[in-house]
């Protein structure tokens, strides 16, 4: 007659060294760790899918092909204020997950906003997270061709998977005065996200009372709880230098 899980299970524990403390004590056990590892699992799928669809629609990968290799480690600091937005940029990383506030980061062009987030998203997507960087006004563009009756995308499947991305980063905020429909397509995923607890980054030239006026107040104070705002107040390096920012 063939042993039960509890019968097997004792006969191991009655083998393991006195020294040896098992994982598991128990098949009830066993099968709860089996049973979790299958959700995780079921899950890094799901958000590799998202990725992928995410990708098709935009149209390339999560991050501009300008800036896949800008990191912590290749960030140039020479100032105490650039040293400042770096370690606020890791500590947002580290911090990730156990808040769900988003980031701000605010400042002119060329003064690495856009380097210091992609290192963030390049080590979420690392570890299998879903991610995307995009600027408003490619957003607007995709969301606008889901309208065209023969989109092989809705709006409602776009809206669905821009809200579950586990990081979505949104680029030149602002930049742009945007139409009324516009606006409130860009605070109605921003609000969906913060509703699902996923945060959002921004990129911006905006100060933040300007942001409250663009966004709402609701919004902004959402986006400010648990989340950090870090400002680029510098001269852009790019013009500088040339340099990738």
């Amino acid at each position: 007659m063939m042993a039960s899980s509890n019968e097997i299970m004792a006969r191991l524990m009655a083998l393991k060294p006195s020294h040896v403390q098992p994982r598991f004590r128990n098949a009830a056990e066993l099968m709860e760790f089996h049973s979790a590892e299958a959700m995780k699992n079921s899950q890094l799928v799901t958000d590799r899918n998202r990725q992928a669809r995410m990708e098709k629609i935009i149209g390339r990968s999560g991050i501009q092909p300008l800036h896949r290799e800008c990191s912590f480690t290749n960030y140039a600091v020479e100032t105490p204020e650039q040293q400042a937005a770096l370690d606020a940029a890791k500590q947002y990383l580290q911090a990730f997950g156990q808040t769900y506030g988003g980031f701000i980061f605010s400042g002119n062009t060329g003064t690495g906003k856009n380097h210091l987030a992609t290192a963030i998203a390049r080590n979420l997507m690392k570890r299998g997270k879903s991610v995307m960087i995009v600027t408003v006004g490619e957003l607007f563009e995709k969301f606008r061709r889901t309208y065209a009756k023969d989109s092989p995308v809705k709006e409602a499947d776009l809206m669905r998977d821009v809200c579950k991305l586990d990081l979505l980063v949104l680029d030149e905020i602002g930049v742009q005065k945007g139409s009324e429909h516009e606006i409130n397509l860009l605070t109605q995923i921003i609000d969906r996200r913060q509703l699902q607890l996923k945060p959002t980054g921004m990129l911006t030239n905006k100060t933040y009372s300007e942001l409250v006026e663009l966004l709402g107040e609701r919004i902004m104070d959402r986006q400010s709880n648990g989340g950090v705002w870090v400002s680029f107040p510098w001269q852009s390096r790019r013009a500088l230098k040339g340099g990738r920012i």
